[in-house]
């Protein structure tokens, strides 16, 4: 790639020559940093002769991240400052989403997170204007970072996810690869290791076909975490020595540092101190160097673990007061508690118990409970206590052994040791009952628990059998009328046309069957529907919809059954007129409304709809002018058990049935479905759906 690059850039223009010479240094600066700055220069000084201030720009967001990669903080921010002077001229979007994207990764890198946090945004805002979807995915990613390094793991998962669903839809597999390395971190946080390792597994396969060492390094030193959580030591420490082999062979620093720590971990946890010093030691310099004060952190809490245990406590104090401070200043307060509760322990082992609860005071206010540390203390105090009082039993036998005879003083000493046992017995008896108390609480509360659990269930399942026992019901009255209807008929017909043929009666018959065909077909596609709801089976794909084209669409299928009763049929809904559901749903809602309205009104008639929108919602209402609802017969329409139906004016039957599958529709759209009626004055169906 980077000799194609070569071979066109002696046959192009000035201008082409710099897009060229920027490519270049791009693609060096995954294998050769100072070939990449060598370039990316070139670039800047050409530009600087064409008077191109986009070039300009260009090669100096170039030039800042090969010197971001090589750590020369100095250089990165001297270019970008020139950077952001020609883009605020030209005040271009997409070059200042750019811009503020490296400014954010520059303050990330040197641990200025609250600037990072604010450059990232920055960016953020330029790339929605313009949908600079590569550079708004990165920076959600580069969000997600930062979150993660201060603690807030649930607000870093959340950026990460949004970065992973832009890259998916701009299929960038890289930043694909590099957001599921970040997930990783937090599913191994989260203690879900399957899922941790299957991630990595995926990747190491396409790092290692890719060839990506730096990839399958970040990968080895990720799995060493894991296993050394597990406590597989011996795992762990292969897998980091791997991946400090590929840090070594591709030059990365900070890397190298990141390894040597978790091996220097992994000795200590198997015990051995000198190792464990040496490769922290040698990866806190190397951070020191980079001034990389995230990676400094963990190298300080390890060390002051390995001093506090090996007993050399002169080194622990400074390590953990470092630690404190830099925790502060980054405001990381996970690893700050940390550090407090090391420093606790350092006092205590010092025997400055004062301190010590002092140290835990401040830790308190960044942890809800310190519950394990008064314990400590009381035991501490019992302990000191018990002592104490020993101490002065004995001094006083020896100020009265002169006075007291060889047996007076043996009593005295029985006697004392009675006490101590008394004591002791007494103690233990006490804290075995207060122990077998709490038992004895917990357990009832849980067989209360799970009582009021058993007790609910109860109660879900008689309303569950009440209902199936309705609904086959439903099915046995409701399908039996139709299927009578068309066997009757049909046997008519065919009685019809073995004796008298007559033409007029046969098509009277064949009427009725189409009728009650359809009513039967309505009827079933009502109980599917239903049942389908009931089991979760049916799918809910809210979206944003025209209502307009769904009612006039819907009216077509009855213009037919209308003009058969001579009803005027109509609507008044406004072109143009949005809602946001399921629209199958809701289709279903509206045939099965303004079939009850024609199976309800008189000849010559009228059925409107019309839609109302009022504070986030639209109300769509199906208004007839026929037989109407009693207010007693109108509580009963949308309830399973109640069951309630009538024959229509043309003597059309129904299951009622449908109003119920209506009502469950809407409220699973989030809205409502309610009847204004009178008897005799018709009835008006309302249904409310949202917006958007």
């Amino acid at each position: 790639m980077i000799d194609q690059l070569k071979d066109q850039l002696s046959n192009s223009s000035d201008i082409e020559k710099i897009d060229f010479l920027i490519d270049i240094a791009y693609q060096y600066s995954s294998v050769n940093l100072d070939s990449s700055i060598c370039y990316a220069k070139r670039a800047l000084e050409l530009a600087k002769i064409v008077n191109d201030n986009t070039k300009l720009i260009n090669s100096r967001l170039t030039l800042a991240d090969s010197y971001c990669k090589k750590d020369d903080f100095s250089n990165v921010y001297n270019h970008l400052i020139e950077a952001e002077k020609l883009a605020q001229q030209t005040q271009d979007s997409i070059l200042l989403g750019k811009l503020y994207y490296r400014f954010g990764i520059f303050y990330h890198r040197s641990s200025k997170y609250d600037e990072s946090i604010q450059f990232f945004n920055q960016s953020i805002q330029y790339c929605k204007n313009k949908k600079n979807q590569r550079i708004l995915a990165s920076c959600l990613n580069g969000l997600g970072i930062v979150y993660w390094e201060r603690g807030n793991a649930e607000l870093a998962l959340n950026k990460y996810l949004g970065a992973f669903q832009i890259s998916e839809e701009i299929d960038d597999t890289s930043l694909q690869k590099a957001l599921m390395l970040n997930m990783a971190l937090i599913f191994t946080d989260k203690k879900q290791n399957k899922k941790v390792f299957e991630v990595y597994d995926e990747l190491l396969k396409i790092a290692i076909e890719d060839n990506d060492k730096q990839t399958q390094a970040v990968i080895y030193n990720n799995m060493a975490t894991v296993y050394q959580y597990e406590k597989s030591y011996d795992k762990a420490l292969g897998f980091s020595k791997k991946s400090l082999t590929l840090y070594t062979e591709v030059g990365d620093e900070s890397g190298i540092a990141l390894a040597m720590n978790n091996i220097g971990e992994n000795y200590f946890k198997t015990g051995k101190i000198s190792e464990a010093i040496f490769y922290l030691d040698n990866s806190l310099a190397i951070n020191r160097n980079l001034k990389l004060d995230t990676e400094i952190i963990y190298n300080l809490e390890v060390l002051a673990k390995v001093y506090l245990f090996s007993g050399r406590l002169r080194k622990v104090e400074d390590l953990v007061n470092e630690g404190i401070e830099i925790c502060r200043r980054l405001k990381i307060k996970n690893k700050e508690r940390d550090f407090l509760e090391l420093k606790a322990e350092y006092y205590y082992s010092l025997g400055n118990y004062k301190k010590a609860y002092k140290t835990h005071e401040v830790y308190d206010q960044l942890k809800d409970s310190l519950i394990e540390v008064v314990k400590a203390d009381k035991i501490a105090h019992l302990q000191t206590q018990f002592e104490t009082e020993k101490k002065e039993k004995e001094n006083e036998i020896l100020r009265v052994s002169n006075e007291l005879t060889q047996e007076k003083l043996d009593k005295e000493r029985a006697l004392t040791n009675s006490l101590i046992v008394f004591f002791v017995i007494t103690t233990a008896l006490l804290i075995l009952v207060c122990f077998l108390y709490k038992s004895k609480t917990k357990i009832n509360d849980r067989i209360k628990k799970i009582n009021g659990m058993l007790e609910e269930y109860n109660q879900e399942l008689k309303i569950s059998n009440a209902t199936k026992d309705r609904f086959f019901s439903i099915i046995a009255h409701d399908l039996r009328s139709p299927f009578n209807s068309i066997l009757g008929f049909s046997e008519l017909i065919k009685e019809e046309l073995k004796k008298g043929k007559d033409l007029d009666l046969i098509e009277e018959f064949n009427a009725n069957i189409n009728e009650s065909s359809n009513c039967l077909f309505t009827l079933l596609e009502n109980l599917l529907q239903w049942a389908k709801s009931q089991r979760g089976e049916l799918e809910f794909n809210p979206v944003q919809f025209d209502l307009y084209q769904l009612v006039e669409s819907t009216l077509i299928i009855f213009k037919l059954k209308a003009a058969s009763k001579s009803i005027c049929l109509s609507s008044n809904v406004k072109p143009g007129t949005e809602a946001f559901g399921d629209i199958n749903m809701v289709s279903t809602i509206l045939r099965n409304l303004i079939g009850n309205a024609l199976k309800f009104t008189e000849s010559k008639g009228k059925i409107i709809i019309s839609a109302d929108i009022i504070k986030g919602f639209v109300f769509l209402k199906v208004k007839d002018s026929g037989i109407g609802i009693s207010k007693e017969n109108q509580e009963k329409l949308f309830k399973l058990h109640c069951n309630y139906t009538t024959v229509g004016t043309a003597d059309e039957t129904g299951s009622g049935f449908g109003l119920i599958l209506c009502k469950e529709f809407a409220e699973k759209n989030g809205g409502d479905i309610w009847v204004e009626s009178e008897e005799n004055k018709g009835s008006e169906f309302i249904i409310s759906l949202k917006t958007a």
